[in-house]
């Protein structure tokens, strides 16, 4: 799953574990394109060959025009670059659910912005065929393996529950992983299927969860 665009996105590799180098503040901003320009040319490789087969270092250093040195400078494997595609998708998505949530003030159009706004990667083409083969990549490898820390999920469950504590909601946690839970296999079930929601199933679904909520 990723957001229309990295502008203003959180950063994947913002430090941890998974990082194959030493951190210096002098290099970050070099270190930071080369994680980014890894993470996009990974990103086209893996449209350009599909779902049918993984892409290796070799092609996806190739077509950055950099070296062995620079990739493992950042990534343990080729298995962790791809989590880290899927990661730096979330957390994309993150960033566009903030800005679209920050526009709105009730609490009720702050949630249709949230679910629209998941929703809306699954109506651009382009978007919903990039998830699609991220996705597919993802589910070749051993997710337990990977040193790239799964945060993205996590920060647009906060973002929710930020809005329903705000709101009053009692017990907003577990109201708020319902949601996501829901409308996230709500936008799985749409994207497998390649059909994409009717305004009448949008109004529903909010209707369905401001009233599991409580929010008249």
């Amino acid at each position: 799953m990723t957001g229309g665009g990295r502008e203003g996105a959180e950063s994947v590799l913002s430090g941890g574990r998974h990082l194959r180098r030493a951190a210096n503040p002098a290099r970050q901003a070099l270190y930071d394109g080369e994680v980014e320009k890894l993470i996009r040319t990974a990103e086209e490789v893996m449209v350009r060959k599909g779902r049918t087969e993984m892409p290796t270092v070799a092609e996806i250093v190739g077509a950055a025009g950099m070296t062995n040195q620079a990739f493992y400078r950042h990534f343990r494997s080729r298995d962790d670059l791809i989590v880290a595609t899927y990661e730096q998708g979330l957390l994309t998505l993150h960033s566009y659910l903030r800005h679209r949530v920050s526009k709105c003030s009730g609490v009720r159009d702050r949630i249709r912005a949230w679910i629209d706004g998941v929703l809306a990667q699954i109506e651009d083409p382009r978007l919903s065929e990039l998830s699609a083969v991220i996705l597919w990549n993802v589910g070749q490898i051993a997710r337990d393996k990977s040193e790239i820390e799964p945060v993205g999920y996590a920060r647009i469950l906060a973002l929710l529950a930020g809005i329903l504590s705000e709101a009053g909601v009692a017990d907003h946690d577990r109201d708020a992983l319902f949601v996501q839970t829901l409308v996230l296999g709500m936008t799985a079930r749409y994207h497998e299927s390649g059909t994409v929601p009717t305004a009448t199933d949008r109004a529903h679904l909010l209707r369905f969860c401001l009233g599991g909520i409580g929010i008249a």
